[in-house]
């Protein structure tokens, strides 16, 4: 990861490695709320959301046990991506993140083979389907089971 002045979601300069060491300290609460907070808020992400995917990915390839906040967030902020209204990703940043993209989809693959918690089955459905180019099925698949029965009409 280049040493650029990111943004956060809301637009102010955000480093996000920080709080992903803290996260593979083990400080998963406190650090996964801060991600969320400053990656992904509303929908709305930014060059900060990017490049942490990256990092993100890399502490996935590390542990031993699925993060479904890793899976959830990573997967949030490639649908954000797609949607109108938030930036494209910067060129600097651009093959980093699509590297990560490429590398997330084993790890994926392999924790969803002996998943059975349903956000990290979910979350990594999401993931596989965004790899894909599958983005709607990913976007569904990060819904709870009440959200896509209501869609349904059920």
């Amino acid at each position: 990861m280049h040493d650029h002045q990111w943004l956060s979601a809301f637009g102010e300069p955000y480093d996000p490695r920080p709080a992903i060491e803290i996260w593979r300290a083990g400080q998963v609460e406190d650090a996964t709320q801060e991600l969320w907070d400053q990656l992904y808020h509303q929908g709305t992400v930014n060059s900060a959301s990017y490049a942490a995917v990256r990092e993100i990915v890399m502490m996935m390839q590390e542990q031993s046990k699925p993060d479904w906040n890793a899976y959830s967030l990573v997967a949030s902020i490639e649908e954000a991506r797609l949607a109108e209204g938030n930036p494209p990703i910067p060129s600097e940043l651009k093959q980093d993140y699509e590297n990560a993209w490429a590398a997330i989809l084993p790890v994926a693959l392999r924790d969803l083979a002996e998943a059975q918690d349903d956000l990290v089955v979910r979350g990594a459905l999401a993931v596989v389907a965004h790899a894909k180019a599958q983005h709607t099925i990913g976007t569904i698949a990060l819904l709870t089971e009440d959200e896509r029965v209501e869609m349904l009409g059920g």
